[in-house]
This record gives structure tokens, sequence and C-alpha cells, in this order.
């Protein structure tokens, strides 16, 4: 039973090389994807900057000169294709049905030859260019863009233009579906597909027709023209057999390539980072194979030093023998006899071990200490030590390092400071809650607790220190005291958090205070309270939410509310940040999933994003009532034009109450944005609505709807007016705008750093020039990010009005940063 799973998993392995050798492309391409609808977990990125660049990232994954000359000899054979009219005979299926349309047509279409159409065929083998030169003389091609211009005029359709640009994505695309395809298969299908051509090319086929049937230009080309995926597909089939040696050398590498570009090797938590032995899981296109390891698909070798590697329960694990700290690769070679991908390098990823002895020679372990008296709480106070030294051990490796192995290390060192900096700041509090029926409340030692807080900011300041002497431009550790208050069986909750303890934490440069019970966590900024502040929450029955939606409901149903000396309190001037947990995730589209306000018997949709790691929705909210975490479908009905690469992206936008119609069941997707509006939808992304927050432009007036959301988005930093005393609310957005407005999110909320060479990022663009000199750092760090993208030509058109589908395309990938 063992070697036949190990037979399978190596066919479905090979499956991805089977396609590359009949098609001779990526698989996949990020960006395309979503454009043909398919599911966002095959994406490997969130955005695309161009084709050419893919191409350079996919030919960086070629490790030898081998597979770089096989590449070489197909990419030489496609490009004398022309040279014989024998080989016209390889895109008869196509070319029989141009030929019958022309004669019909009565009129003379000069560039729709034979030997034309053969052009344009082998010319979507794009990704056998070896050069970013050679892909850009491809897709800027006068003759090439003549033929395209007269295939879209005999085909009748009302397209203005048909590129270059268009033919590849609907390579790519062809690619991605069957990609789709074989992700849904299990493993015995795939061995028979991985081991069957004619089956493989049975999914091509099918593929072929998704994408035909689809919005991309090529294909309604094709469909007027009769074309059918069978005559595509012959056609692909041709040239690959034709151009490739009797291996399929040259596809086989392009697609290995590729897979290479979707292996993850990531490190787990199996082990403290103080460790001589770490462990590592693989995954494929987002899916964790620990198969390819416990079948011994996989051998494994290491140029650590002193190290060993293994592997041991569906992982890899990796032991130095020495102390101090090592770095090194560990290599994965495929062992599948049979297949193309037997001895074929899988990956290479970076590693590094670090152990630090302490305390005489003996393995380093955490301490605790006590509150200091009743009601005050434990925390782990021996992380901190364990942390500064694991940090300043690496001190020498990396003054020693260069390139990426530094960058690893820095990364390294701050992943040690942020695990101790997390371990030091919870606070064990279960002990000081006593129920009383139905209510439990929290009576808490404050002069124990604010010591507590005074001697955790001494060990966080070691810690940062450390930090910051390995690298002095390193941003600030989150510094987030966690009281966990356990499990607790009451449905009703009061957790105390007196004055003095909010300005204990203050006064030592804590930016949150995390409340956290029954798996729920309620996180609040210090500085948005001024006394003494109660949370009281309570469970409520979860048909407070069914009997006033029909939406599916994931959470619990919690009544969340603050008081401060007694009173209500609402309208904070920093958000609550709430983690709530979620039922069982496989039940919902998780990209779906929000935040439900329950109020005067409706719904009221919020913000709310799944964290799959903790299987929890994360919102934040400023005012409180009754919350639940629901699946939101929203339907329009005039999206059909931009489905292929906006489609997915409005419904999550949607679901999120981000976005919203201009009309019951219309989205209006061509529609341009205003600038008040853009400032909602940045607000309701980051949930930085602030009803404190003012602004003191001319054109904005208390009755206007957009007041409350241009106050907010101005306090947070994020967006402008024209001048001092005019904002332009219904003045339309530029691309650039909406660009920036995106890059001062990315800062402010998510705390990127700016880009260093803003001109280097807007290389990419061919009209970056146009850009207005105070809009260009932020285009390029939206560039940097993947939140925009340049257009086929190359332009990116800053000036332009930028559409609400293009709008919702930016928001959908912010909420994924």
């Amino acid at each position: 039973m063992t070697l036949m799973k190990k037979k399978v998993l190596a066919s479905t392995l090979s499956a991805s090389l089977v396609l590359g050798s009949i098609m001779g492309l990526p698989l996949s391409s990020s960006g395309v994807l979503e454009k043909v609808g398919i599911s966002k977990a095959y994406a490997a990125t969130p955005g695309m900057e161009s084709i050419t660049n893919e191409l350079v990232k996919i030919h960086s994954f070629l490790w030898s000169e081998e597979e770089k000359s096989s590449l070489r000899a197909v990419r030489d054979n496609l490009l004398g294709l022309t040279k014989s009219d024998a080989n016209v005979s390889l895109v008869s299926e196509v070319a029989s049905k141009v030929n019958a349309k022309v004669i019909s047509s009565g009129s003379t279409y000069d560039k729709l030859t034979d030997k034309n159409i053969l052009k344009l065929f082998s010319s979507l083998g794009l990704f056998f260019n070896t050069s970013d030169t050679e892909l850009n003389n491809a897709l800027n091609d006068p003759e090439m863009r003549s033929i395209l211009g007269q295939l879209a005029e005999l085909s009748g359709t009302s397209l203005d233009s048909l590129s270059v640009q268009d033919a590849a994505e609907f390579a790519l695309a062809v690619n991605a579906a069957v990609s789709a395809q074989l992700g849904k298969k299990d493993f015995a299908e795939l061995a028979l597909i991985a081991n069957d051509q004619q089956l493989m090319k049975a999914e091509i086929k099918t593929a072929i027709t998704t994408v035909i049937a689809g919005a991309n230009k090529l294909s309604v080309v094709l469909r007027t023209l009769d074309i059918q995926a069978g005559d595509v597909s012959a056609v692909a089939n041709k040239i690959i057999d034709k151009v490739d040696d009797a291996k399929h050398s040259g596809s086989s590498v392009i697609a290995l390539a590729l897979l290479r570009t979707k292996v993850t090797v990531a490190q787990t938590a199996d082990y403290p980072l103080n460790s001589r032995t770490q462990a590592y899981t693989v995954s494929i296109l987002d899916k964790a194979l620990p198969e390819i390891l416990t079948l011994g698909l996989l051998t494994l070798t290491t140029d650590v030093p002193t190290g060993t590697v293994k592997s041991e329960g569906g992982k890899i694990a990796l032991t130095m023998t020495s102390n101090g700290t090592q770095t090194g690769k560990v290599y994965g070679t495929i062992n599948a006899p049979g297949t193309l991908l037997d001895g074929k390098l899988l990956f290479k990823k970076d590693v590094s071990l670090s152990y630090v002895v302490s305390n005489g020679g003996n393995k380093p372990s955490g301490g605790s200490g006590s509150g200091g008296g009743t009601g005050g709480g434990t925390t782990n106070t021996g992380s901190a030590s364990e942390g500064q030294k694991a940090v300043s051990d690496l001190k020498s490796a990396i003054e020693n390092a260069t390139g990426a192995a530094k960058d690893q290390l820095l990364q390294q060192a701050k992943a040690v400071a942020e695990q101790a900096i997390s371990s030091i700041t919870k606070i064990d509090l279960a002990s000081v809650v006593s129920t009383t029926g139905d209510k439990a409340v929290a009576k808490l030692d404050v002069a124990a607790l604010v010591k507590q807080i005074n001697d955790i900011n001494a060990e966080v300041k070691k810690l940062t220190d450390a930090l910051s002497d390995l690298d002095p431009n390193a941003p600030k550790a989150k510094v987030e005291l966690a009281f966990d208050f356990g499990s607790i069986s009451a449905s009703k909750i009061e957790l105390p958090v007196a004055k003095e303890v909010l300005d204990a934490a203050k006064s030592n440069g804590a930016d949150r205070i995390a409340l956290k019970f029954n798996g729920v966590t309620v996180s609040l900024a210090p500085s948005a309270f001024t006394a003494t502040t109660s949370l009281n929450i309570e469970k409520k029955a979860v048909s407070e939410a069914t009997d006033v939606t029909k939406l599916p409901v994931a959470s619990e149903v919690y009544e969340i509310n603050f008081t401060s000396n007694g009173a209500p309190l609402n309208n904070l001037s920093v958000p609550v940040e709430l983690s709530l947990p979620v039922g069982d995730a496989s039940k919902f589209d998780v990209e779906k999933l929000t935040l439900a306000k329950i109020i005067d018997g409706k719904l009221q949709i919020f913000v709310g994003k799944y964290n799959a790691e903790t299987n929890k929705l994360e919102a934040k909210r400023s005012s409180f009532s009754t919350y639940t975490v629901v699946e939101n479908n929203v339907v329009f009905k005039d999206t059909a034009s931009v489905k292929e690469w906006a489609g997915r992206q409005i419904e999550v936008a949607a679901a999120k109450g981000i976005l919203e119609g201009r009309a019951a069941g219309e989205f209006v997707p061509n529609g341009t944005v205003t600038r008040a509006e853009f400032a909602k939808l940045i607000v309701n992304t980051f949930g930085l609505e602030n009803a404190s927050a003012t602004e003191s432009f001319d054109d904005v007036n208390d009755s206007d709807w957009f007041k409350p959301y241009v106050a907010a988005a101005v306090k947070s930093g994020l967006v402008n007016g024209r001048t001092d005393t005019k904002f332009d609310p219904n003045g339309k957005i530029t691309r650039a705008e909406m660009a920036t407005i995106a890059a001062r999110a990315l800062t402010t909320v998510n705390q990127l750093n700016p880009v260093s060479d803003v001109n280097g990022a807007l290389k990419g663009f061919s009209d970056a020039s146009s850009i207005n000199d105070s809009l260009k750092a932020g285009v390029a760090l939206s560039a940097a990010q993947g939140i925009i993208v340049g257009e086929a030509d190359g332009t990116f058109n800053p000036n332009s009005d930028s559409t609400r589908a293009q709008a919702a395309v930016i928001i959908y990938r912010l909420l994924n940063k």
C-alpha cells in the first residue's frame, strides 16, 4: 500500500510536468487566476507587475546549465518554425476556420496567412524566451499586432483592439484552469492522468473550453470564428511535439521551474527558537504535503556545518550538534523513479539554527514570577534573558553575512525578540476570576499588576535595545500586554481595568492591553481611556442572530460593552480590536466571513478578516453592541464584463460592507469613483471610523453623508485636500491618487516602510514621468507591494480616472496585506 501511495504521489507531481510538456507554459500566473475566476488558493501572490517580471522570476528557478540549455533549444526551434512552409500544417485546424471566414467575407485580409497564424500560435510559447528583452520584443512585435488586429476585424466583434498581451493571457488562463482542475482531483485520478497523455489532453481541452467561453478578448474572437477547444488543443500539441525533443525536456524544465516557485518550506513552532533542532513543513500550491516526506519521495541533504537532516512525522527535522549559530541550506531532491521528476532538485531552503547555552552550561529554562499579592498574575520573565542572549548571539553572524543571508538572520533576530516579548507580556489572571450565579468578575490587585507591568517593560527594553543594536532601522516592536483570564463558564463576564493599570501601560510604552477569555480577545489601546474602565461581555443565544438574518452564522453571539466610572462608554478615539472564534471554517467561504452587528432587529455589516492560523475573525470597532460572525454573500447583476479580473474582488469587498451598489443589484463597475467615495472605502477597509474626528474644508458640510469618512481619513493621515480649504469631494479620483492613499494606509496602518528606490519601483511603467512628483513615492510603494499593476501596454495611466471595479481590486489587495 505504501509503494502504491508513493507512486500515486509521484504521479501527482508529475502531472504538472505533463501539462508543461503539452502546453509549454507555466501552470498559473498571479492575477490571471483571478481573471478567470479560479480560486485564490492557487495564486502565489496577489498581483503581477508584468508578464516580464513573472518570466524573470520563473527563470530564476532554473538551477542548472542543463535546464537552461533545454530551454534555449526549444526557443530556437520556435523561432525557426515559420522558416519552412511545411510547418503551416501544424496550425491546420485553426487556419482552415480562418480561411473559410475570409472567403465568406469577400474582403482581403493580407495578414491572415497560414504562416502568420503559425507565427501567432508559436508566439504563445513566450516563456521559452530567455531574457526580458526577448519577451518585450514579442509583446511589442508590430506584425503580431497587425495579425491580431485583422483577426479581430474578421470576427466582426466590437472589440476596439486585440493585443499580444491578450493572446498571452489566453494561454496563461488555460494553464490556470488546468491547475485548478488538477487541484480538485484525488490521488487515484491524478495518477491515471499523469500516466496517460490522452487523459491529460482531455483536461487541457476542458480548460480551453472553459477559457474560450469566457470574456478574454482572444476567447471572444475565437468563439466568433467557430474555433473550438479541440482545434486549439490540437495545434498546441503539434507545435510542442515539433519544437521539443522526444522527452519534452524544454517544456519540462519550464514546468519544473514553475513548480519550484509553488513550493513553500516553512519553519514550524515545534521547537523553541533557541534550539539545536528545528522542524519544517513542505507545501505545494499552498497545500501541506506531509506524504512527500513520509513516503520517501524526497531525499534530504544539508550543508549546515554540523547539521543532519531527516524526515520525521511528515516534517523535515534539522539538527546541529554544536552550540552557537550556524546557517546553510536544506535541499530536497525528488526520488520518483520512472517519472520526469526523478533526481530533480525541488527546493533549497535557507536555514539558520541558534542555540545559546546559559546557567553554567545547562539548557536555558524559562522562569516565572508572581504578581506580588492576591489578585496579581503570573508572567514568564525568564524568556526575556533567553531571548536577549539569542538575539545577541546572532550579532557576529549578521556582521559577517551579506545579502539574503543577512536579511534572513535579521528576520530571525526580530522573530526571536518578538517571540520573547510575546511570552513575557502574557499575564495569567485566571485565578483572579470569581463566579456568582451566571456572572464572573475579575478582582485585580492593582498595585501588584502595576509592578508587573513595570517589570515587564524593563525586560522588553533589554530585548528592543538588543534588536536595535543589530539593526538601528528596525521598526519598534509592538508591545501588547495579554491579560489571560482563562476559561470562564459564566455567560456574563466583567473585566475591570483600573486607571492605574492603564496609566502604567501608557507610561511603559505598551501599545495595547488584550483581555483574553474563552478564545475571545478584546484588545484595547490604553491611550483611548482616561479612567477606570470595565469590559462587560455576555454570551447570547445564537438565535439572536438567526432570528434576524438568513445569512450563515459562523460564531457565537456576544454583547460587548464598555463602562467607565460606571457610565456607558462608546465611540472610542482608538478602535478596539476584536478576535472572535469561528466554528467549522470548512463550511464557509472564509473570505466572505465578516463582522455583523445586531441592532434594532437587523444586521449591520462591518469589516472583519478571517485568520486561518487562529481560526478567528479579526475586526476593529469603536462603538459597541451585539456582534457575531456571518458569511455575507452579495450578488450584483451587472459585473459580467469585469468578472474575469474583478468579479471575486467586488464580491469580497461587498461582503464586508466596504462596497455598496448604486442601486438594487447594480454595482456599476465601470462608473468612476469620487474622492469622497474612496475616503469612505479606505476608512471602512481599515476600521478607522472616528466619531471625534473633524475637518475644516469649506466644501464638506455637516449634513453631507461623506463628512465622517473624510474627517476620519484626514485624521488618520490617509487623504489630503486639494488645498487647505477645499477637499473636492465630488471630484474624480485618479489612479495615482488612489495608489497614494493605499500606500499611506500601508505605512500608517500596516507600518510598512516606504520604498528606498522610488524610480526603481516605477521603472515598469513606461509613463512614470507623467506621475505627479508628490505622488510618486506612494505609487512606488503600492507598485512594490502588488497593490497596483500597469496596463497591458506597460503604462500606468496615473492621471486617468479610476473605475469602481479598479477600486474594488485595490481594496481587495489591501485586505489581503
